[in-house]
């Protein structure tokens, strides 16, 4: 006969000690090592790099681009070099570059969501609030970053184009207003994109809204707008409408300018309302983003 295994009662159980010290991982310590989970993830794959590599080499152009329309004459404007240095948001309706940022800013979450890697995310960072917090933070870092260094390269490049070329360089010292605008949309892009695929749940559906809308539907909600009594000043305040007036200073511009670039803004709003504006907007779109991504049910991997 084989003697059966002991077995001990729960309160035995209670009371033996543990292979291992157990630890509480500080609320610091945590977010800072979901921080990390998130930018090695990120560096860690090819297409990071690649899109960093096409940003660069577009940056480097905006000196040479200068030349297909230069007044040798005439100096620059501050807010004209802005608009340049900001991948001409006045004429695209938003930052070029925020179509690149576009494909990192909606990564993180959809690969969570969408893939059903988010319970080993949250595991691994110990939960889905700091997960969040992780994304959110890494993402607005690294859209920041990247326009930095977007900016960084262009001024450089155009002030080397102009110099060579005798042109008269702008007053770099007003460039940096329009600059530092710019940097802080790529930051708001940044969570804008995280916000709308945690509220989606997908990653094709917030891509074609955050193209879309900003090109066409909110240009037809202010034509719409217009016709409602009382309802017309409204278009003003729509989310990428004072996103423009915030890149684009109209009162900065030289006289016979400024009414051919309300109409492409969109919005009388100054640049500082304007940016107080898109803050809020891109506040409340960031909750609502987290209240979806902390509260629904995580999908199962396929």
């Amino acid at each position: 006969m084989t003697a059966s295994p002991t077995r001990t009662s729960p309160a035995a159980d209670a009371s033996m000690p543990l292979p291992f010290p157990l630890r509480v991982t500080p609320a610091g310590e945590a977010f800072r090592n979901a921080c990390r989970y998130e930018w090695r993830h990120l560096i860690g794959l090819r297409s990071t790099w690649v899109l960093l590599g096409v940003v660069s080499a577009l940056s480097l152009l905006t000196g040479p681009g200068l030349l297909f329309d230069l007044d040798r004459s005439r100096k620059i404007s501050a807010a004209s070099m802005g608009d340049v240095l900001a991948w001409a948001p006045m004429t695209t309706q938003l930052p070029m570059l925020c179509f690149f940022v576009l494909v990192l800013a909606t990564g993180p979450v959809s690969t969570d969501l969408v893939r059903g890697a988010a319970r080993t995310t949250w595991l691994a960072v110990n939960g889905r609030r700091v997960a969040y917090a992780a994304k959110g933070t890494v993402g607005c870092l690294v859209g920041i970053g990247v326009a930095v260094g977007s900016a960084l390269m262009g001024a450089v490049s155009a002030a080397l184009v102009l110099a060579l070329s005798g042109a008269p360089q702008p007053t770099w010292g007003a460039v940096l207003g329009p600059v530092t605008r710019f940097v802080l949309w790529m930051g708001c892009w940044a969570l804008l994109c995280m916000g709308m695929v945690a509220l989606m749940r997908s990653r094709i559906v917030p891509v074609l809204v955050l193209c879309m809308w900003p090109l066409l539907g909110e240009r037809l909600a202010g034509l719409l707008l217009g016709y409602v009594s009382g309802l017309d000043g409204l278009a003003d305040w729509l989310p990428f409408a004072a996103g423009r007036a915030m890149l684009t200073d109209v009162s900065a511009l030289p006289e016979e300018e400024r009414s051919f670039a309300t109409a492409m803004v969109g919005s009388d709003l100054s640049a500082p309302a304007a940016l107080v504006v898109f803050l809020a907007y891109t506040a409340v779109l960031t909750a609502a983003g987290y209240w979806a991504y902390t509260r629904r049910e995580a999908p199962t991997g396929g």
